[in-house]
Protein backbone atom coordinates (compact mmCIF):
# COMPACT_ATOMS: atom_id res chain seq x y z
CA UNK A 1 0.00 0.00 0.00
CA UNK A 2 1.78 3.17 -1.24
CA UNK A 3 1.71 5.69 1.24
CA UNK A 4 -0.89 9.09 1.36
CA UNK A 5 0.99 12.22 0.86
CA UNK A 6 -0.22 15.68 0.94
CA UNK A 7 0.81 18.65 -1.35
CA UNK A 8 -0.28 21.92 -0.40
CA UNK A 9 -0.21 25.07 -2.24
CA UNK A 10 -0.75 23.80 -5.39
CA UNK A 11 -1.00 25.89 -8.26
CA UNK A 12 -3.97 24.75 -11.14
CA UNK A 13 -2.86 25.87 -14.83
CA UNK A 14 -6.20 24.89 -16.39
CA UNK A 15 -8.71 27.89 -16.49
CA UNK A 16 -6.74 30.48 -16.35
CA UNK A 17 -7.43 32.41 -13.42
CA UNK A 18 -4.06 31.20 -11.99
CA UNK A 19 -5.55 29.49 -8.14
CA UNK A 20 -2.36 28.32 -6.24
CA UNK A 21 -3.72 27.38 -3.00
CA UNK A 22 -5.23 23.95 -4.27
CA UNK A 23 -4.41 20.74 -1.64
CA UNK A 24 -3.52 17.55 -3.44
CA UNK A 25 -3.49 14.33 -1.85
CA UNK A 26 -1.11 11.29 -4.03
CA UNK A 27 -1.22 8.08 -3.42
CA UNK A 28 1.27 6.18 -5.44
CA UNK A 29 0.18 7.15 -9.31
CA UNK A 30 -3.28 8.22 -7.80
CA UNK A 31 -4.13 12.07 -7.58
CA UNK A 32 -7.39 13.70 -5.89
CA UNK A 33 -7.89 17.02 -4.87
CA UNK A 34 -9.28 18.16 -1.44
CA UNK A 35 -10.74 21.02 0.40
CA UNK A 36 -12.11 24.25 -1.37
CA UNK A 37 -11.79 24.30 -5.11
CA UNK A 38 -13.83 24.53 -8.47
CA UNK A 39 -14.93 21.23 -10.10
CA UNK A 40 -12.90 22.04 -12.89
CA UNK A 41 -9.88 21.42 -11.43
CA UNK A 42 -11.04 18.82 -9.10
CA UNK A 43 -11.63 16.70 -12.61
CA UNK A 44 -9.36 17.06 -14.16
CA UNK A 45 -6.53 16.71 -11.29
CA UNK A 46 -8.09 13.26 -10.42
CA UNK A 47 -5.70 10.43 -11.50
CA UNK A 48 -6.47 6.50 -10.88
CA UNK A 49 -3.28 4.89 -9.93
CA UNK A 50 -3.52 2.81 -13.76
CA UNK A 51 -1.02 2.58 -16.24
CA UNK A 52 -0.67 5.09 -18.68
CA UNK A 53 -1.52 4.59 -22.49
CA UNK A 54 1.12 3.76 -24.85
CA UNK A 55 1.65 5.09 -28.45
CA UNK A 56 -0.27 3.89 -31.55
CA UNK A 57 0.65 4.33 -35.45
CA UNK A 58 -2.36 3.54 -37.23
CA UNK A 59 -4.16 2.03 -34.83
CA UNK A 60 -1.14 -0.66 -33.67
CA UNK A 61 0.79 -0.10 -30.73
CA UNK A 62 4.07 1.01 -31.41
CA UNK A 63 7.20 2.28 -29.27
CA UNK A 64 8.05 6.00 -28.53
CA UNK A 65 10.51 6.26 -31.03
CA UNK A 66 8.79 4.30 -33.70
CA UNK A 67 5.40 6.67 -33.37
CA UNK A 68 7.93 9.91 -33.58
CA UNK A 69 9.71 8.23 -36.72
CA UNK A 70 6.33 7.62 -37.98
CA UNK A 71 4.66 11.65 -37.36
CA UNK A 72 8.57 12.93 -38.54
CA UNK A 73 7.62 10.83 -42.02
CA UNK A 74 4.04 12.41 -42.31
CA UNK A 75 5.56 15.95 -42.24
CA UNK A 76 7.89 15.68 -44.17
CA UNK A 77 5.86 15.07 -46.72
CA UNK A 78 2.98 17.38 -45.70
CA UNK A 79 2.00 20.53 -47.81
CA UNK A 80 0.00 21.99 -45.49
CA UNK A 81 0.28 21.05 -41.74
CA UNK A 82 -1.88 22.95 -38.98
CA UNK A 83 -0.72 22.83 -35.54
CA UNK A 84 -3.03 23.04 -33.73
CA UNK A 85 -5.30 22.62 -29.83
CA UNK A 86 -1.59 23.96 -28.46
CA UNK A 87 -3.37 23.11 -24.73
CA UNK A 88 -0.03 23.44 -23.85
CA UNK A 89 2.61 24.85 -20.95
CA UNK A 90 5.21 27.03 -22.09
CA UNK A 91 8.22 24.87 -22.78
CA UNK A 92 5.63 22.65 -25.08
CA UNK A 93 4.32 26.17 -26.86
CA UNK A 94 7.87 26.72 -27.65
CA UNK A 95 8.47 23.46 -29.27
CA UNK A 96 5.17 23.73 -30.96
CA UNK A 97 6.94 26.69 -33.06
CA UNK A 98 9.99 25.41 -33.17
CA UNK A 99 8.06 22.15 -35.00
CA UNK A 100 6.43 25.29 -37.69
CA UNK A 101 9.88 26.44 -38.20
CA UNK A 102 11.14 22.93 -39.20
CA UNK A 103 7.95 21.67 -41.01
CA UNK A 104 6.11 24.35 -41.89
CA UNK A 105 2.25 25.13 -40.78
CA UNK A 106 -0.48 27.28 -39.20
CA UNK A 107 -0.48 27.67 -35.39
CA UNK A 108 -3.56 28.40 -33.69
CA UNK A 109 -5.01 27.96 -29.83
CA UNK A 110 -8.28 25.80 -29.91
CA UNK A 111 -10.06 28.97 -27.56
CA UNK A 112 -9.02 31.54 -29.38
CA UNK A 113 -11.85 32.35 -30.96
CA UNK A 114 -13.21 34.67 -27.83
CA UNK A 115 -9.24 36.16 -27.79
CA UNK A 116 -9.65 37.22 -31.65
CA UNK A 117 -12.67 38.99 -30.57
CA UNK A 118 -10.99 40.96 -27.99
CA UNK A 119 -8.28 41.76 -30.31
CA UNK A 120 -10.81 43.45 -33.08
CA UNK A 121 -11.51 45.81 -30.45
CA UNK A 122 -8.18 46.70 -29.13
CA UNK A 123 -6.68 47.05 -32.23
CA UNK A 124 -9.35 49.81 -33.45
CA UNK A 125 -8.65 52.02 -30.20
CA UNK A 126 -6.76 49.70 -27.53
CA UNK A 127 -7.45 49.66 -23.84
CA UNK A 128 -7.18 50.11 -20.55
CA UNK A 129 -6.83 46.70 -19.17
CA UNK A 130 -6.49 45.81 -15.22
CA UNK A 131 -5.11 43.03 -13.44
CA UNK A 132 -6.68 40.54 -11.29
CA UNK A 133 -4.74 41.99 -8.08
CA UNK A 134 -6.54 45.07 -8.95
CA UNK A 135 -9.75 44.41 -9.35
CA UNK A 136 -9.23 42.21 -6.01
CA UNK A 137 -7.79 45.45 -4.06
CA UNK A 138 -9.26 48.42 -5.28
CA UNK A 139 -12.73 47.69 -7.57
CA UNK A 140 -15.57 48.90 -5.85
CA UNK A 141 -18.36 48.36 -8.76
CA UNK A 142 -17.63 45.57 -11.22
CA UNK A 143 -20.13 45.15 -14.81
CA UNK A 144 -20.48 42.02 -15.73
CA UNK A 145 -21.79 41.76 -19.43
CA UNK A 146 -23.15 38.49 -20.48
CA UNK A 147 -23.97 35.06 -18.48
CA UNK A 148 -22.87 34.63 -15.03
CA UNK A 149 -18.89 33.73 -15.63
CA UNK A 150 -18.85 31.21 -11.86
CA UNK A 151 -19.96 28.21 -14.54
CA UNK A 152 -16.81 28.53 -16.00
CA UNK A 153 -14.30 30.42 -13.72
CA UNK A 154 -15.66 28.65 -10.32
CA UNK A 155 -13.86 30.62 -7.94
CA UNK A 156 -13.49 33.71 -9.98
CA UNK A 157 -15.45 35.97 -7.44
CA UNK A 158 -13.87 34.05 -4.71
CA UNK A 159 -10.82 35.58 -6.05
CA UNK A 160 -11.98 39.24 -7.36
CA UNK A 161 -13.88 39.87 -3.86
CA UNK A 162 -11.75 38.84 -0.19
CA UNK A 163 -13.23 39.52 2.81
CA UNK A 164 -11.05 42.39 3.54
CA UNK A 165 -9.74 44.17 0.31
CA UNK A 166 -6.97 46.41 0.59
CA UNK A 167 -8.45 49.26 -0.51
CA UNK A 168 -12.03 49.23 -1.61
CA UNK A 169 -13.39 49.26 1.93
CA UNK A 170 -16.39 51.73 1.11
CA UNK A 171 -18.70 48.74 0.21
CA UNK A 172 -18.75 47.02 -3.20
CA UNK A 173 -21.34 46.49 -5.74
CA UNK A 174 -21.50 43.92 -8.72
CA UNK A 175 -23.66 44.27 -11.40
CA UNK A 176 -24.77 41.67 -13.37
CA UNK A 177 -25.68 42.84 -17.48
CA UNK A 178 -27.51 39.69 -18.76
CA UNK A 179 -27.60 36.64 -17.48
CA UNK A 180 -28.60 36.20 -13.66
CA UNK A 181 -25.90 35.27 -11.11
CA UNK A 182 -26.25 32.07 -9.63
CA UNK A 183 -26.32 30.33 -6.35
CA UNK A 184 -22.40 29.82 -6.45
CA UNK A 185 -21.67 33.40 -7.54
CA UNK A 186 -24.61 34.70 -4.87
CA UNK A 187 -22.42 32.56 -1.89
CA UNK A 188 -19.01 34.16 -2.93
CA UNK A 189 -20.65 37.57 -3.57
CA UNK A 190 -22.46 37.93 -0.13
CA UNK A 191 -20.67 40.75 1.45
CA UNK A 192 -21.58 42.72 -2.11
CA UNK A 193 -24.61 44.76 -3.60
CA UNK A 194 -25.38 42.74 -5.98
CA UNK A 195 -27.90 43.85 -9.01
CA UNK A 196 -29.31 42.14 -12.03
CA UNK A 197 -30.62 43.94 -14.88
CA UNK A 198 -31.78 41.24 -17.86
CA UNK A 199 -30.70 42.58 -21.09
CA UNK A 200 -31.72 40.62 -24.60
CA UNK A 201 -28.97 42.76 -26.46
CA UNK A 202 -25.61 43.83 -24.31
CA UNK A 203 -24.63 45.52 -26.97
CA UNK A 204 -27.41 48.24 -27.58
CA UNK A 205 -27.41 48.38 -23.63
CA UNK A 206 -23.64 48.84 -23.35
CA UNK A 207 -23.92 51.74 -26.09
CA UNK A 208 -26.65 53.31 -24.25
CA UNK A 209 -24.91 53.48 -20.81
CA UNK A 210 -21.78 55.05 -22.46
CA UNK A 211 -23.91 58.10 -23.72
CA UNK A 212 -25.10 58.55 -20.44
CA UNK A 213 -22.02 57.94 -18.80
CA UNK A 214 -21.30 61.02 -21.00
CA UNK A 215 -23.86 62.65 -20.01
CA UNK A 216 -25.71 62.39 -22.75
CA UNK A 217 -29.13 60.74 -22.84
CA UNK A 218 -29.95 58.88 -25.89
CA UNK A 219 -33.30 59.01 -27.48
CA UNK A 220 -35.45 55.88 -26.05
CA UNK A 221 -37.35 54.74 -23.31
CA UNK A 222 -35.23 51.29 -22.83
CA UNK A 223 -32.54 49.66 -24.72
CA UNK A 224 -31.98 45.79 -24.90
CA UNK A 225 -34.94 45.41 -22.60
CA UNK A 226 -33.33 47.71 -19.79
CA UNK A 227 -35.40 50.64 -18.83
CA UNK A 228 -33.15 54.04 -20.08
CA UNK A 229 -33.88 55.30 -15.88
CA UNK A 230 -32.59 51.97 -14.71
CA UNK A 231 -29.04 52.68 -17.42
CA UNK A 232 -29.41 56.20 -15.91
CA UNK A 233 -28.61 55.05 -12.31
CA UNK A 234 -26.49 52.49 -13.24
CA UNK A 235 -24.01 55.18 -15.15
CA UNK A 236 -24.77 57.45 -11.90
CA UNK A 237 -22.86 54.36 -9.83
CA UNK A 238 -20.26 54.00 -12.62
CA UNK A 239 -19.18 57.80 -12.50
CA UNK A 240 -19.57 57.86 -8.81
CA UNK A 241 -17.00 54.96 -8.67
CA UNK A 242 -13.53 55.08 -7.09
CA UNK A 243 -12.49 52.40 -9.13
CA UNK A 244 -15.21 50.78 -12.10
CA UNK A 245 -14.01 47.69 -13.86
CA UNK A 246 -16.07 46.28 -16.52
CA UNK A 247 -15.89 42.40 -17.55
CA UNK A 248 -16.99 40.05 -20.22
CA UNK A 249 -16.26 36.32 -21.99
CA UNK A 250 -15.62 37.12 -25.45
CA UNK A 251 -16.16 33.28 -26.27
CA UNK A 252 -19.61 32.53 -24.77
CA UNK A 253 -20.61 35.89 -26.66
CA UNK A 254 -21.56 35.77 -30.54
CA UNK A 255 -21.41 39.74 -30.83
CA UNK A 256 -17.89 39.57 -28.60
CA UNK A 257 -16.23 41.96 -30.56
CA UNK A 258 -18.87 44.20 -30.58
CA UNK A 259 -18.93 43.86 -26.43
CA UNK A 260 -15.35 44.74 -26.36
CA UNK A 261 -15.62 47.46 -28.48
CA UNK A 262 -18.56 48.98 -26.47
CA UNK A 263 -16.96 48.25 -22.97
CA UNK A 264 -13.48 49.55 -23.95
CA UNK A 265 -15.51 53.11 -25.05
CA UNK A 266 -17.53 53.11 -21.75
CA UNK A 267 -14.00 52.62 -19.76
CA UNK A 268 -12.76 55.58 -21.80
CA UNK A 269 -15.03 58.10 -20.51
CA UNK A 270 -15.23 56.93 -16.89
CA UNK A 271 -11.53 57.34 -17.29
CA UNK A 272 -11.88 61.65 -18.05
CA UNK A 273 -13.48 61.59 -14.15
CA UNK A 274 -12.05 58.68 -12.40
CA UNK A 275 -10.20 55.06 -12.63
CA UNK A 276 -11.73 52.42 -14.39
CA UNK A 277 -10.38 49.61 -16.38
CA UNK A 278 -11.58 46.52 -18.63
CA UNK A 279 -11.07 42.73 -17.53
CA UNK A 280 -11.38 40.59 -20.32
CA UNK A 281 -11.86 36.83 -19.36
CA UNK A 282 -10.48 33.99 -20.78
CA UNK A 283 -6.91 32.43 -19.92
CA UNK A 284 -8.00 28.12 -20.24
CA UNK A 285 -5.06 25.73 -21.33
CA UNK A 286 -2.36 28.38 -21.03
CA UNK A 287 -3.38 30.28 -24.41
CA UNK A 288 -2.29 33.70 -23.17
CA UNK A 289 0.92 32.51 -22.68
CA UNK A 290 0.67 30.67 -26.03
CA UNK A 291 0.22 33.59 -27.47
CA UNK A 292 2.84 35.50 -25.83
CA UNK A 293 5.23 33.27 -26.94
CA UNK A 294 4.14 33.73 -30.22
CA UNK A 295 4.77 37.56 -30.27
CA UNK A 296 8.44 37.21 -28.95
CA UNK A 297 9.30 34.18 -31.54
CA UNK A 298 7.89 35.15 -34.57
CA UNK A 299 6.38 38.93 -34.02
CA UNK A 300 2.79 37.83 -34.25
CA UNK A 301 0.27 35.99 -32.52
CA UNK A 302 -2.09 33.04 -32.66
CA UNK A 303 -3.33 32.23 -36.42
CA UNK A 304 -0.25 32.77 -37.94
CA UNK A 305 1.47 30.36 -40.80
CA UNK A 306 5.30 29.43 -41.06
CA UNK A 307 6.97 29.03 -44.10
CA UNK A 308 10.40 28.67 -44.70
CA UNK A 309 12.53 31.68 -42.81
CA UNK A 310 9.03 33.55 -43.19
CA UNK A 311 5.90 34.08 -40.85
CA UNK A 312 2.32 35.65 -41.59
CA UNK A 313 -0.74 36.61 -39.43
CA UNK A 314 -3.94 36.30 -40.93
CA UNK A 315 -6.90 36.69 -37.92
CA UNK A 316 -9.54 35.08 -40.65
CA UNK A 317 -7.57 32.81 -43.03
CA UNK A 318 -5.75 31.22 -40.05
CA UNK A 319 -8.20 30.25 -37.57
CA UNK A 320 -8.32 26.51 -37.31
CA UNK A 321 -11.91 26.13 -39.07
CA UNK A 322 -10.99 28.23 -42.11
CA UNK A 323 -7.07 26.52 -42.24
CA UNK A 324 -8.52 22.92 -42.15
CA UNK A 325 -9.93 23.70 -45.03
CA UNK A 326 -6.38 23.95 -46.90
CA UNK A 327 -4.52 21.46 -44.35
CA UNK A 328 -3.23 18.15 -45.31
CA UNK A 329 -1.98 17.22 -41.62
CA UNK A 330 -3.17 18.01 -38.55
CA UNK A 331 -1.21 17.91 -35.41
CA UNK A 332 -3.29 18.08 -32.42
CA UNK A 333 -1.62 18.82 -29.21
CA UNK A 334 -3.50 19.23 -26.26
CA UNK A 335 -1.51 18.10 -22.81
CA UNK A 336 -4.07 19.70 -19.93
CA UNK A 337 -7.55 18.19 -21.29
CA UNK A 338 -8.80 15.62 -23.33
CA UNK A 339 -9.81 17.84 -25.52
CA UNK A 340 -10.52 16.00 -29.16
CA UNK A 341 -9.53 17.74 -32.27
CA UNK A 342 -12.10 19.09 -34.69
CA UNK A 343 -13.45 16.69 -37.87
CA UNK A 344 -10.78 16.25 -40.18
CA UNK A 345 -10.70 14.62 -43.41
CA UNK A 346 -6.10 14.37 -43.94
CA UNK A 347 -3.77 12.48 -41.68
CA UNK A 348 -3.74 13.69 -37.96
CA UNK A 349 -0.86 13.30 -35.82
CA UNK A 350 -2.27 13.64 -31.62
CA UNK A 351 0.11 14.76 -28.82
CA UNK A 352 -2.71 14.25 -26.54
CA UNK A 353 -4.05 13.95 -22.92
CA UNK A 354 -4.39 10.06 -22.26
CA UNK A 355 -8.23 10.09 -21.49
CA UNK A 356 -8.90 11.58 -25.02
CA UNK A 357 -11.47 9.82 -26.93
CA UNK A 358 -11.62 10.31 -30.70
CA UNK A 359 -13.68 9.90 -33.08
CA UNK A 360 -11.52 8.67 -35.78
CA UNK A 361 -7.81 6.71 -35.06
CA UNK A 362 -5.14 9.04 -35.19
CA UNK A 363 -2.78 8.45 -37.65
CA UNK A 364 0.11 8.63 -35.23
CA UNK A 365 -1.02 8.90 -31.48
CA UNK A 366 1.71 9.95 -28.74
CA UNK A 367 -0.08 10.01 -25.32
CA UNK A 368 1.56 13.21 -23.42
CA UNK A 369 1.74 14.25 -19.78
CA UNK A 370 -0.07 16.61 -18.27
CA UNK A 371 1.71 19.97 -16.43
CA UNK A 372 1.46 19.93 -13.32
CA UNK A 373 0.39 16.12 -12.66
CA UNK A 374 3.10 14.69 -14.53
CA UNK A 375 5.58 16.76 -14.80
CA UNK A 376 6.86 20.40 -13.95
CA UNK A 377 5.68 24.19 -16.32
CA UNK A 378 4.86 26.90 -16.53
CA UNK A 379 1.62 29.04 -17.54
CA UNK A 380 0.26 32.55 -17.74
CA UNK A 381 -2.31 33.98 -15.79
CA UNK A 382 -5.49 35.03 -17.78
CA UNK A 383 -4.34 38.68 -17.06
CA UNK A 384 -1.39 38.24 -19.35
CA UNK A 385 1.24 39.60 -16.22
CA UNK A 386 1.88 36.44 -14.01
CA UNK A 387 3.49 33.65 -15.14
CA UNK A 388 2.86 30.27 -13.04
CA UNK A 389 5.30 27.40 -11.98
CA UNK A 390 3.30 24.71 -11.88
CA UNK A 391 4.95 21.46 -10.03
CA UNK A 392 5.11 17.95 -11.00
CA UNK A 393 2.48 15.70 -8.44
CA UNK A 394 3.91 12.35 -9.18
CA UNK A 395 6.39 10.42 -11.38
CA UNK A 396 5.65 10.90 -14.58
CA UNK A 397 5.06 7.75 -16.93
CA UNK A 398 4.47 9.86 -20.30
CA UNK A 399 6.66 12.83 -22.16
CA UNK A 400 6.11 16.11 -22.19
CA UNK A 401 4.81 17.79 -25.18
CA UNK A 402 8.33 19.34 -25.25
CA UNK A 403 9.93 16.01 -25.49
CA UNK A 404 7.79 14.22 -27.64
CA UNK A 405 8.19 16.88 -29.93
CA UNK A 406 11.75 16.88 -29.75
CA UNK A 407 11.58 13.15 -30.50
CA UNK A 408 9.22 14.20 -33.67
CA UNK A 409 11.82 16.94 -34.85
CA UNK A 410 15.43 15.50 -33.94
CA UNK A 411 14.48 11.87 -35.14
Amino acid sequence: MAEVQTIEDVACGFCGLGCDDLTVEVEGRAIRAKGSLCPEAARLLRRLDTSDPVARVAGEVAGQADAAKAARQILAAARAPLIGGLGVDMAGAGAAVDLAIRFGGVLDHYASDGLFRNYAAAQRTGWLSTTLAEVRNRCDVLLVVGDDPAATWGRLFERLFPATPLFADQGRTVVFLGGAPGDKAKGQLAGARVIHHATVDPVVALEALGSLVAGRRPPGTSFGGIAADTLAALAEDLRNARYAVVTWNAADLGDGDLVAARATALVDTLNVTTRAGVFPLGGRDNIIGANQLMLWRLGYPLRTAVRGQASSHDGALYATEAALADADVLVWISAFRPEPPPAFAGKLIALAHPDTVFDKEPDVLIPVGTPGVDHAGTVFRMDSIVSLPLGALRVATLPSVAEAVRCIAEG
